[in-house]
């Protein structure tokens, strides 16, 4: 295999640095939310200051990423010093960045110095910090650039939506205590995973025609960016699976007082999150598919075959969906992974059974898209 190049390699940090960025943004909202939820409707959770702070750390370390995959960039040209200050104080990036880190720093003070207050206000003033952190990286956004102030907004309320449900959904899922008061929990996290899910789908479809056309959301496979977002949807799916068996099924069986420990079924459901956290990631660092006329270099997906290569492409190339047998039986066998892996919660399997369940529905959703494409 040949050895990644540098930036192949600073891509993969990117990656994994933006989705480390998305699960430090959520852990705070969610732990600034459960404050504000009475005891009786919750179940015990308990996340440190120091966990919380190093959280707040992880947001203005992982945040410097983009800034220097472009020092990286400009440091063939230029001195250190000189790329430094161009990109902190002329560059937009840089400036969004410095706030971030300004904030990052006042809400820093707040948690050390308030956190053991029992007063509401100080979570909410907590919340709205964490929101001024948001619309400062909102400001550096391909939306923002190419749609002003309405790709602003929208990718403030896609991305503050985001870390609501899932900040809410991992602290309940990795630091909850007990499984106490887990049918009250669940009557207002449904409602509000449900809410959040509606408003998350609408401004992520308002983001995705900001990146492309979306009839022509097909022809964006043959790049990295429309195949990030592919296994993006793609992880939609068992996300679905695990929101059902966690807000339906398991209020039911909780009802029913069976013995049943909700909590390694939410910790899947986030570990899902996390995955789309990661195709994210990988999202941010790819051109959005304006066309696909010219490639230089085939992606994993299309050196093994999985999707059609494009490289040495010098016209535009047009994707269609054609049924045939093979897509189509993935398509079901992909089907009856979704069941599979939602009925083995009720006959009580392992979870980690149904988790790889949702891995083989995740893989034959892609194959049997695979076998049904076509490149000309």
């Amino acid at each position: 295999m040949d050895e990644w190049t540098q930036e192949e390699m600073m891509m993969f940090l990117s990656t994994i640095s933006e989705a480390l960025l998305y699960s430090c943004f959520a852990l705070l909202m969610g732990s600034f939310i459960f404050s504000l939820i009475p005891t009786d409707l919750k179940p015990a959770i308990l996340v440190s200051k120091k966990f919380k702070l190093i959280a707040l750390a992880g947001i203005a370390v992982f945040s410097f990423m983009p800034i220097l995959n472009l020092m990286v960039y400009l440091l063939e040209e230029y001195t250190f010093l000189y790329v430094l200050k161009s990109l902190l104080l002329t560059f937009e990036i840089g400036k969004a960045w410095i706030v971030t880190v300004i904030l990052t720093i006042i809400l820093g003070f707040f948690i050390y110095l308030f956190d053991n207050r029992n007063t509401p206000i100080y979570y909410i003033i907590g919340i709205l910090l964490l929101f001024g952190i948001v619309a400062a990286m909102s400001w550096t956004t391909h939306s923002h650039a190419v749609y002003g102030i309405q790709g602003l907004i929208t990718h403030f309320i896609h991305f503050s939506t985001v870390i609501v449900w899932v900040g809410i959904l991992i602290i309940v899922a990795w630091f909850s205590k007990n499984k106490e008061n887990w049918i009250p929990f669940l009557n207002w996290f449904h409602v509000t995973a449900l809410f959040c899910f509606a408003i998350i789908m609408v401004t992520g479809l308002s983001l995705m025609k900001y990146s492309m056309n979306i009839s022509e959301y097909p022809n964006s496979w043959l790049q990295p960016y429309g195949q990030s977002l592919l296994i993006k949807h793609l992880l939609i799916l068992p996300l679905i699976g695990y929101a059902f068996i966690n807000g339906f099924l398991m209020k039911r069986k909780l009802g029913k007082k069976e013995k049943l420990d909700p909590r390694p079924w939410t910790k899947l459901e986030s570990i899902i999150v996390l995955a789309i956290f990661a195709a994210t990631g990988a999202m941010s660092q790819q051109e959005p598919p304006h066309n696909n006329a010219s490639f230089s270099k085939d992606t994993f997906l299309q050196a093994y075959g999985i999707l059609p290569s494009g490289q040495g492409s010098l016209v535009p190339l047009t994707v269609d969906i054609v049924a045939n047998f093979k897509g189509i039986s993935l398509g079901i066998l992909a089907v009856a992974f979704l069941v599979i892996s939602i009925y083995s919660f009720t006959k009580k399997m392992p979870p980690l059974f149904s988790f790889i369940m949702s891995i083989l529905l995740v893989v034959c959703a892609l194959l049997a898209l695979s076998y049904s494409v076509v490149a000309y």
